[in-house]
């Protein structure tokens, strides 16, 4: 079990000293909020409210010896069955994807069923992307290093890899801000909007037209005008931010053992994109010390690690690899 688990269930008063609770009242104490936010830490909810319905009134040292790890916590800590990295970087990203689909299908219903009250549709999307952005920020602070540490090959995240992996996840919270302004810019498109077929209906004597305003809700527009939804935009960002989590890992433990080689996975796709297509397979060199190998930082510059690529680093070590 996490620490951050730990502090999340303090901070219910679950384990609270007061004799009056009794184990459904201290049960109970554990909101949606709360279990959403372990879901956020990648653990399995099922099998977690089993273990704290029967940890319900126990010390805290029992309650530590019962609950479970998270599943990546257990793919670091053990060998795990799953050796590829491509389905650990998927299984990943679905975790704050799928919350992201979830809040897509909740926003969508506010809009709905609030077109003709702008505030309070304001008020009830904002509650869900403040949500959204938490679990974002949970996800990038706990479940998403756990692929950098699995990358690196390193015991535990301590003085230049937990630096590197926190840089990480700030820069890739930001992104997940964007997709949160983006929420409110396509929420404020449709108050206009409806505002405007209300003032249109009223002058024409007619009944006010709403088509077209409950669709998907926008979670990024590209250069090209294209919309992406705001599930299919995430799930893009969140196979991304994993896949750079287990490269930067990879990256650095490379340099920190004073290797230098790398191998870029081999997968190729139907669609695979021509840089994919030209790097993948190869072996590169990450500091630029072994002659007659290309430069990982080259495979970058002609774009084999673009959004939603899942290509991914693979150590190759051997005496001559400094």
């Amino acid at each position: 079990m996490n620490q951050e688990l730990l502090d999340l269930i303090r901070s219910t008063g679950y384990l609270s000293d007061a004799d009056h609770l009794t184990d459904q009242q201290r049960y109970d104490l554990l909101t949606r909020s709360f279990w959403r936010r372990a879901a956020a830490l990648g653990y399995n909810i099922p099998l977690l409210k089993r273990k704290l319905w029967k940890a319900a009134g126990r010390p805290e040292e029992a309650l530590i010896g019962m609950l479970p790890e998270a599943r990546i916590q257990k793919a670091v800590r053990v060998a795990s069955k799953e050796k590829d990295p491509k389905k650990r970087i998927k299984e990943t990203a679905a975790s704050i994807a799928l919350l992201y689909q979830r809040g897509q299908r909740d926003i969508q219903s506010s809009i709905s069923r609030n077109l003709e009250n702008p505030d309070r549709m304001r008020a009830e999307t904002q509650s869900t992307r403040r949500i959204l952005l938490a679990n974002a920020a949970s996800w990038l602070g706990v479940a998403v290093p756990g692929l950098y540490l699995a990358g690196s090959q390193v015991s535990s995240l301590q003085g230049p890899h937990a630096a590197a992996a926190k840089a990480l996840a700030i820069q890739e919270l930001n992104r997940f801000k964007e997709v949160d302004a983006t929420i409110g810019r396509h929420v404020e498109e449709v108050i206009g909007e409806a505002e405007k077929r209300r003032a249109k209906a009223q002058l024409s004597h007619a009944a006010v037209d709403y088509t077209g305003l409950r669709g998907r809700v926008i979670g990024h527009k590209t250069i090209d005008g294209k919309d992406l939804s705001l599930a299919d935009y995430v799930r893009m960002v969140a196979v991304t931010a994993a896949r750079n989590f287990w490269n930067q890992g990879t990256e650095n433990g490379i340099m920190g053992r004073g290797n230098d080689l790398a191998l870029i996975s081999r997968e190729v796709r139907a669609n695979s994109c021509q840089a994919c297509r030209r790097w993948a397979g190869k072996i590169v060199s990450v500091r630029g010390k072994t002659p007659g190998y290309p430069l990982w930082e080259d495979a970058i510059a002609q774009g084999v690690t673009h959004p939603h690529c899942i290509h991914y680093l693979v150590p190759v070590e051997y005496e001559g690899s400094t």
